[in-house]
């Protein structure tokens, strides 16, 4: 779970760079493009653009149980090389 100092960065960041979206919805976004990818056990990263910023989310998808989604852990996010701590399962 994100604390609240983390996430009141991370929505200056995202004011600042002009991303009009909301941090969860960046975070879930990012977290679900990395599940798609179906690397699992390897840490990976996944780039997009929002608004003027350049986002980049590292982290590692694990199998999930019998019938269930992979889960997905994200390390860190790079927001225009500013990189945040996130270290939290996201999906």
């Amino acid at each position: 779970m994100l604390n609240e100092e983390l996430y009141e960065q991370l929505e200056r960041e995202f004011t600042r760079c002009r991303i009009g979206e909301e941090v969860e919805d960046i975070l879930l976004e990012l977290a679900e493009a990395l599940g798609d990818m179906g690397v699992m056990g390897k840490e990976i990263s996944v780039k997009e653009q929002a608004g003027r910023g350049r986002l980049e989310a590292r982290g590692i998808c694990e199998e999930g149980e019998e019938g269930e989604a992979p889960s997905v852990y994200i390390r860190t996010l790079t927001v225009n090389g500013k990189e945040f701590e996130i270290e939290d399962y996201l999906l």
